[in-house]
């Protein structure tokens, strides 16, 4: 296989313009307040041809012909685009983007058996809360169920189960973003001691979906089994929101930090993508945290 790769550190949007329509919005160069990392990997088959000459020896059939031999190789093509490099490399709470690689965790280490497995949590210890959406007091969740609707509860639950240990194990050896998760077992991940960059992300995501994590191949499959958001005749894309208090330390502060990671596979290749920014609420912030991203994947041909 013949690798190249190229890289593209700035992305070129400083000539749009911010538009208030979320359909069309965009990650500008000019705003410091988000970033998006897109890596792809496009293969294509390369031929060759090589042409050599023969001369029958003969003298009375003296010719010569002309032999063709083919063959063929692997190009593979790397290309890494950034909206706003400095931010790219900020580590920040990964919130429920972590619901990944927690989930991977839970499966490889046998915690998790499948994604319809029936997970269960603490009562008393996580406690029903009057806030708690209305897809966090389901009756019964599984690991597609509680990934889907970001349940919390359950992952806490989950990582607790994992255990400090084999956490910290598995964050270490996947290289996840500083490693850090002394601030809580079941919550690190919450505006805790573990921070990651978008450019973090893509990597992880990179990893996983080659099978260079050093976990097995049904923990992958089953992760992309419950990850996967859309499916189409042109394209897979599988996902994971995250969210959170931009600002922790300060109370009066409602500005949120909107993450929305994934890769999508299509007839060119696979993408990793990685988008973060912050809006001044939760629900400005959720209004177009995907819609921004999947303009970006649009915009790049990608979906």
């Amino acid at each position: 296989m013949k690798k190249v790769i190229s890289i593209v550190s700035v992305l070129a949007l400083s000539s749009f313009t911010h538009q208030a329509v979320a359909s069309s919005e965009l990650c500008l160069v000019s705003n410091n307040d988000c970033t998006f990392v897109l890596l792809s990997e496009k293969k294509s088959e390369v031929m060759t041809q090589v042409v050599s000459e023969t001369t029958s020896e003969d003298v009375n059939t003296h010719h010569s012909a002309k032999v063709t031999q083919g063959s063929s190789y692997t190009e593979e093509n790397e290309m890494l685009s950034v909206v706003n490099e400095e931010r790219a490399k900020q580590r920040l709470s990964p919130f429920s983007t972590f619901k990944i690689t927690n989930s991977l965790i839970a499966l490889d280490s046998k915690k998790i058996a499948s994604a319809q497995q029936v997970l269960t949590f603490d009562k008393e210890k996580y406690p029903v809360k009057a806030w708690w959406p209305s897809v966090w007091k389901l009756p019964e969740y599984d690991l597609t169920t509680a990934f889907k609707f970001s349940m919390v509860p359950i992952f806490r639950q989950l990582a607790t189960d994992i255990g400090q240990d084999k956490m910290q194990s598995y964050v270490t050896k996947f290289n996840y973003g500083n490693h850090d998760i002394s601030s809580g077992l079941d919550d690190f991940w919450l505006n805790g001691s573990m921070k990651i960059s978008a450019l973090e992300q893509v990597r992880f995501l990179q990893k996983m979906h080659r099978g260079q994590l050093g976990v097995s191949q049904h923990s992958i499959d089953t992760l992309k089994e419950v990850m996967l958001v859309e499916k189409n005749a042109n394209y897979l894309l599988y996902a994971k929101t995250g969210a959170g208090k931009a600002n922790s330390n300060d109370k009066s502060s409602k500005a949120m930090l909107g993450w929305y990671v994934g890769f999508v596979e299509n007839d060119k290749g696979v993408h990793y993508f990685a988008f973060n920014f912050t809006r001044g609420s939760y629900a400005e912030m959720k209004a177009v945290r995907v819609e921004i991203a999947r303009n970006h994947l649009k915009k790049a041909g990608v979906i």
